[in-house]
């Protein structure tokens, strides 16, 4: 049974590290790691319930590696995640569900799963901030954006009301616990800026001739009242959307440009997510200790 966990970690590494670096090179994280990395998941669980006669070793992996597609797919649909990493969630989902029924995990505030979630926040918001910053001195609009969800009302009142769990503790006198809720009017910034980081600087207008495989449109693609393309495809555009869009073009019966979405390269950040599960722990945790 050791063994079979150690393959199982070792898969998932070699599977991630091989996403992150499709995804920084190229933007996309091929099918045939994303789905390559959910089956030897699951293969390792099946090997494993059929060794100990325990089928909950398979169910566990499948249950929480469905979970995470779930959770990865609500990302998706709020343009937060690519389809690409929503797979590869699902193969995490599917190793640690495995894990936890080998009894790898030790009982903690959080439950194993949870435990993912935040430590990926964690990870997310300094990376995703760094990236963004990138993106947005390439592009201007992107400044101009955020200054305008800034001077926004529903800004200007929910800005002030994120500092208010820091005057909470502050009068009930727990310094420590209102330096870290000071985080949440950092995030609040944060996810503002990256949302202006999607509209401006993750959208791109390009010649249908440059169109690939597992490309996202910005807006759904109508034909003749005939939905041809959706934006909330998790595979993106397949091959036959592709040939069939840039026979359209060709024949003048669309534009010759289109606006596609670009993400984030989120992958590596999936990655140090499950390391950090599997070798440091819950850093709420971590930091709820060391506040204590």
């Amino acid at each position: 049974m050791i063994l079979l966990i150690q393959i199982a970690i070792l898969l998932a590494f070699v599977f991630l590290a091989l996403g992150s670096l499709e995804d920084l090179k190229t933007g996309e994280i091929p099918e045939k790691i994303s789905y390559g990395y959910v089956a030897c998941a699951l293969m390792v669980a099946a090997v494993s319930a059929v060794f100990s006669n325990d089928a909950y070793f398979f169910l566990s992996s499948l249950l929480i590696g469905a979970g995470f597609f779930a959770v990865g797919y609500v990302l998706f649909y709020t343009g937060q995640w690519g389809g690409g990493d929503v797979k590869l969630a699902a193969g995490i989902g599917c190793t640690l569900g495995y894990l936890s029924h080998a009894g790898f995990f030790v009982d903690g505030l959080f439950p194993y799963y949870a435990t993912y979630f935040i430590n990926l926040i964690c990870i997310a918001l300094p990376y995703a901030t760094v990236y963004g910053l990138y993106l947005g001195a390439k592009s201007p609009e992107t400044w101009k954006e955020f200054s305008r969800y800034l001077q926004d009302r529903r800004t200007i009142v929910l800005l002030p009301l994120s500092f208010v769990p820091s005057l909470i503790a502050l009068y009930m006198k727990l310094p420590n616990l209102a330096l870290f809720y000071t985080v949440i009017p950092l995030m609040t910034l944060v996810a503002l800026y990256l949302k202006a980081v999607e509209l401006k600087a993750l959208r791109e207008t390009v010649d249908v001739s440059k169109l690939r495989e597992g490309d996202v449109p910005a807006e759904d693609l109508q034909v003749g009242g005939e939905l041809l393309v959706r934006k909330k495809d998790i595979e993106g555009m397949s091959a036959e959307d592709v040939k069939k869009i840039r026979e359209l073009a060709s024949n003048g019966k669309i534009p010759k440009e289109i606006t596609i979405k670009r993400g984030i390269k989120f992958a590596p950040v999936l990655l140090f997510a499950l390391a950090s599960v599997l070798y440091v722990g819950n850093f709420i945790e971590i930091i709820i200790r060391a506040l204590t």
